[in-house]
């Protein structure tokens, strides 16, 4: 993989003050990136964290628990956050789980992961600005995947 899908954090980090859950550090350079204009100007200088839990609200938490922001206060939909299309799964790219879902529906297959591969490889991505998790969206696009297989399985989709 290349470095886009890297991040530099270590240690343990805080949990989410809404559910309790373990939170992922992330790159300043995401939380600025994707935070609506005028929400920038509330930034703290300390690190930020995601929080992946799909049941919250929350997207990013400072480090001092001291300023939360939530979805509304982003310029992008939170793939993992959001249960009604459209459902981003790739920043990158621009691949959303109907994507994948209508691929698995028409042809039993998807190729959109070998693209994405592909497209990592060849150094195309920039996961750490453009996904709110500031990671690869790789584990979601394969979640995703496997989710629309088994609802085609099961003549759900």
């Amino acid at each position: 993989m290349s470095q886009c899908c890297v991040t530099s954090y270590t240690g343990a980090a805080p949990t989410c003050p809404m559910n309790g859950k373990p939170m992922k550090p992330v790159e300043r350079k995401t939380v600025e990136g994707l935070l609506k204009p005028e929400i920038k100007v509330d930034l703290l200088l300390q690190p930020y964290y995601f929080c992946n839990a799909p049941d919250c609200d929350i997207v990013y938490v400072s480090e001092g628990k001291d300023h939360l922001v939530t979805k509304d206060m982003l310029i992008v939909r939170v793939g993992i956050k959001e249960t009604e299309d459209p459902i981003p799964l790739c920043y990158c790219f621009g691949y959303m789980r109907a994507d994948v879902r209508e691929d698995i529906r028409q042809k039993n297959d998807t190729d959109i992961e070998t693209i994405i591969r592909q497209r990592v490889k060849a150094k195309e991505c920039w996961c750490e600005e453009a996904n709110p998790s500031g990671t690869c969206c790789l584990g979601e696009v394969m979640k995703s995947i496997k989710l629309a297989k088994a609802l085609k399985d099961q003549n759900l989709l």
